[in-house]
């Protein structure tokens, strides 16, 4: 689903942004996976959200589901869950799918 694709990259370059544009960012990367449950980009990257926001219940919960749907995009999550913090992800995440 395209739609949920856009949402999904645009709620990317929102979390890019900082954190003033965190709450609009979760709101799209939501509205990703609602639109399309099984979009896995969308919960690799909102859980990098989650642990830039200190919520690493929450960012272990996607990388659950990440697991789920595609165990190849999990490992840069997983690396920021157990570093506690979330860095540059474009080559860890992005790098890993078209």
């Amino acid at each position: 689903d395209t739609l949920a694709e856009a949402h999904n990259n645009l709620a990317y370059v929102l979390r890019m942004q900082g954190a003033q544009s965190f709450a609009r960012s979760l709101a799209h990367y939501d509205r990703a996976i609602a639109l399309q449950p099984t979009l896995a980009q969308a919960y690799a990257y909102r859980g990098m959200l989650f642990v830039q926001q200190g919520d690493l219940a929450r960012a272990r919960a996607d990388l659950q589901r990440l697991l789920q749907l595609d165990a190849r995009l999990a490992p840069a999550l997983q690396r920021a869950i157990d570093a506690g913090v979330a860095g540059d992800d474009r080559a860890g995440i992005a790098g890993q799918y078209d």
